[in-house]
């Protein structure tokens, strides 16, 4: 019986998980929790989250409580490998968002226009959404979930024999062969068994030192650090309500807005605020701080809204937000049977709620990938072994994270400055034509063409269309590719726009 197992039970795992099951007859989720349900304890604050879970987290995700966005991308792969969920989760509260209609949106110190958009999702909290997945998996059947098991090595097997007679070139040295996880659990250490291991342990996955202990070089890596801290809060949304707005976001912009909050509508008729400082400017996490930050915001609903509404909990932040690549597929040699992916591999800065999406890009990307190699479970199974191309996966990953990765840094690079070294002539270049697009927000042509590829559903070639770029390009030109002149923006709502 050909097994599978997943280190990480987050988003990325259980996109994985899900994927793997199509492939092999069992697969293992490996959580090192102790439980799924997130643990609920007090704040320290003026409220506790006692009585609601969904806004406490547990020791895997610390990061639950804040502001978790699927992207449409993301919406989109879960529609196809998990149909009927979204409206699951819609029947359990979770509010429809068409992106631009109903989202007061400031963008490079512009407020992008409002109308009537093909980009249509939900927002719901991390937890519900993690649930929810978690429970469509468990009727699977053939995937078993763990909890409580820390995993901390690989077991491999050795061999001189090189498959085929050869050395797979695209798939580096496979002289080795990890055939399963070395696991504590409680005051044991147990070995689990299987043809595949997929690490999604996330950012503090231990990857890079297993590889050493089998003999192989940690990866090359990156970071961008823009030192970004956030806080969050819990409302009730007052009975009554009402707005032009079903969500705010408040984006910062270099070098002179260091501030930003979203206030995402989620299940159960709550908003989750979290407010974002740059540079070392982070929102406080006392009450009077929190509002006073808000209060300073460039953009009134922010303040409006909290002002109106009853908070649920207390005030949590968070701070491990740099942008981390663990350069796998630039490794000369790899060992069979290993697969990394999420933010084991390449963590976002939070900001820009690209993680989750990126996670169910991943899974596609591995499904086509093990389909490719013949390892279908309902196909002949002793086609192609899976192991010696496992570092072309790694390759094919990364050609994908290419994209957000460029969304992200390039506007941390500069907030990050010579700590994250010197920026190419490219990124130089896309720093200042990214401004000027910026400042071309309110047109809808631009804002929709922007609003896709943040959404990672348009590639970024799609921001050089000509009735786009050839604007901008001239104005770069002509002023030599100055940055935009800076301009005030005012605390005014955005208005309606019509197509």
């Amino acid at each position: 019986m050909r097994t599978a197992i997943v280190v990480g039970g987050g988003m990325a795992g259980l996109f994985a998980a899900n994927v793997l099951a199509d492939h092999f007859e069992q697969v293992t989720v490996l959580e090192r929790d102790e439980a799924w349900s997130p643990r609920s304890r007090p704040t320290g604050h003026t409220a506790n989250t006692d009585s609601l879970p969904q806004a406490a987290g547990r020791s895997g995700v610390p990061q639950t409580r804040h502001v978790h966005v699927l992207l449409l991308r993301g919406v989109q792969v879960l529609r196809k490998r998990l149909p009927g969920l979204e409206e699951e989760l819609l029947a359990l509260g979770a509010p429809p968002l068409n992106w631009l209609k109903d989202t007061a949106a400031l963008a490079g110190g512009s407020w992008l226009p409002r109308f009537n958009s093909n980009l249509i999702g939900f927002s719901v909290s991390r937890t519900l959404l993690e649930s929810q997945v978690r429970e469509r998996l468990h009727r699977r059947g053939n995937i078993q979930f763990r909890t409580g098991y820390r995993v901390v090595g690989l077991s491999a097997s050795y061999t001189e024999t090189a498959t085929n007679g050869r050395r797979d070139r695209e798939g580096g040295s496979n002289d080795t062969l990890v055939t399963g996880t070395v696991c504590t659990v409680g005051d044991e250490t147990v070995t689990l068994h299987a043809d595949l291991v997929v690490d999604a342990s996330g950012r503090s996955s231990r990857l890079p030192r297993w590889l050493e202990d089998l003999g192989y070089a940690a990866p090359q890596e990156s970071t961008v650090n823009a030192d970004v801290g956030y806080a969050t809060r819990w409302y009730r949304i007052p009975e009554g309500w009402q707005a032009d707005w079903k969500m705010v976001l408040l984006a910062t912009r270099f070098p002179d807005i260091k501030g930003g909050a979203v206030v995402q509508p989620v299940e159960d008729s709550r908003w989750v605020v979290t407010l974002v400082g740059y540079a070392g400017d982070h929102p406080p996490t006392d009450e009077a701080g929190f509002e006073e930050f808000a209060r300073g915001l460039i953009g009134p609903q922010v303040w409006e809204a909290i002002r109106a509404a009853e908070p649920l909990t207390g005030i949590g932040g968070y701070r491990r937000t740099e942008n981390h690549w663990r350069h796998y597929e630039r490794l000369k040699r790899w060992p069979q049977g290993l697969i990394a992916l999420g933010d084991s591999v390449c963590a976002f800065n939070p900001v820009y709620a690209q993680g989750m999406t990126v996670s169910a890009l991943s899974a596609e990307i591995l499904d086509d990938f093990l389909t490719r190699r013949g390892t279908r479970k309902r196909g002949p199974l002793g086609g192609v072994p899976l192991g010696p191309s496992s570092l072309a996966f790694q390759k094919k990953l990364a050609k994908m994270l290419q994209t957000p990765w460029q969304l992200a840094t390039s506007d941390d690079f500069r907030w990050a400055g010579r700590k994250a070294g010197d920026a190419s002539l490219i990124e130089r270049f896309m720093h200042r034509y990214i401004e000027h697009m910026l400042d071309r927000i309110h047109r809808p042509d631009v804002c929709l063409a922007f609003f896709n590829a943040a959404h990672l559903i348009s590639p970024p070639a799609t921001l050089f269309r000509p009735r786009i770029a050839l604007p901008i390009l001239w104005e770069m030109v002509k002023n030599g590719s100055l940055q935009p002149v800076a301009k005030t923006t005012d605390r005014q709502k955005p208005e309606a726009t019509s197509l």
